[in-house]
């Protein structure tokens, strides 16, 4: 099975390192030359836990370099889902999958103007990853199952048993799951809560937490999700999904600033359409009210739309 990663920063190199390593033939895809070409050379670093290896791989700056794959999984962030697909022909045969490990909800949406639904799959990753330096990446599966995924038309023919089976035997615990829409909100809640929120307010997922105004919002954004979900025929509850973020995850993540909050620490585009920005989109649907949601989009935009402009130390 030939896999091209499109989006290979740290979290595409993680996810493809370890595919390689169950037995699939993949090249990392980025524009990123500096990174590129250090693993081309010298292979990928890559840590997780105390555990450091250096994996040989196949890296290139282009679509066109690459060549016809069986699997495109996508990696880029949201807002460049489309701009990349269309720049990625080359990587497509009559055969080929593609398969969305993104954060959020509604590149799936995008994939489908490129593609017919037996040969689009999504999935959510239990995972984090950071870039060291250019060719070096720490990582961080987590416990329990690190990926769930599926397709479009919950079918698991033979090239989505391959996927699943190259990212197990690589040492990534993947379920291909008919429940993974579930897994998607859930981690969509906390993403809601807590990327745009803490980028905003320019502080930690824990410091937004023990504000009251803090907690109170990130409620509020919670709750608008779940009846977005569950109008949507999503099957999850508030008390599960909230509880699994007070008290599972944020514990130990207090000190973490989302990805989110990095973009706009460094002014960059965030994700916000494809966070916050879904539940909006999954409101106005379903005629659900989402106020909270929308407020927090609207601000995002205004907020990334004015960095030129800022005050004081973003000048």
């Amino acid at each position: 099975m030939k896999v091209a990663v499109l989006g290979a920063g740290a979290m595409g190199s993680f996810i493809g390192a370890h595919m390689q390593k169950g037995g699939a033939d993949v090249i990392l895809v980025d524009p990123f030359k500096a990174h590129m070409e250090k693993i081309a050379k010298e292979g990928l670093t890559m840590q997780v836990g105390e555990n450091t290896e250096v994996i040989p791989m196949k890296a290139v700056l282009t679509p066109e370099e690459a060549g016809n794959v069986d699997v495109v999984v996508v990696l880029v962030k949201g807002l460049y889902t489309r701009s990349a697909l269309e720049g990625a022909t080359a990587l497509f045969g009559p055969d080929t999958v593609a398969v969305s490990f993104q954060n959020g909800v509604g590149n799936v949406d995008i994939m489908k103007e490129f593609l017919p639904d037996e040969k689009i799959g999504y999935g959510t990753l239990n995972i984090s990853s950071f870039l060291r330096e250019p060719g070096s990446i720490y990582g961080n599966p987590g416990m329990g199952v690190a990926i769930h995924f599926c397709n479009e038309t919950k079918t698991k023919t033979p090239i989505w048993q391959e996927i699943e089976d190259a990212l197990n035997k690589g040492g990534l615990v993947t379920e291909f799951s008919d429940a993974t829409n579930e897994f998607i909100w859930k981690k969509l809640l906390v993403n809601s809560c807590v990327n745009l929120t803490c980028g905003i307010t320019r502080i930690n997922m824990g410091q937004l937490w023990d504000h009251p105004d803090g907690a109170a919002l990130e409620e509020a954004i919670a709750r608008e999700l779940v009846a977005v979900a569950q109008a949507k025929g999503i099957n999850i509850t508030f008390d599960e999904a909230w509880g699994a973020y007070v008290n599972e995850l944020l514990p130990k993540t207090r000190d973490h600033y989302p990805s989110a909050t990095q973009d706009i620490m460094n002014k960059r585009l965030t994700e916000v359409d494809f966070l916050n920005g879904a539940v909006v989109r999954g409101g106005i649907e379903t005629g659900i009210p989402t106020p909270v949601n929308d407020v927090i989009v609207k601000l995002s935009h205004i907020l990334q739309d004015t960095y030129d402009v800022q005050f004081g130390t973003n000048k």
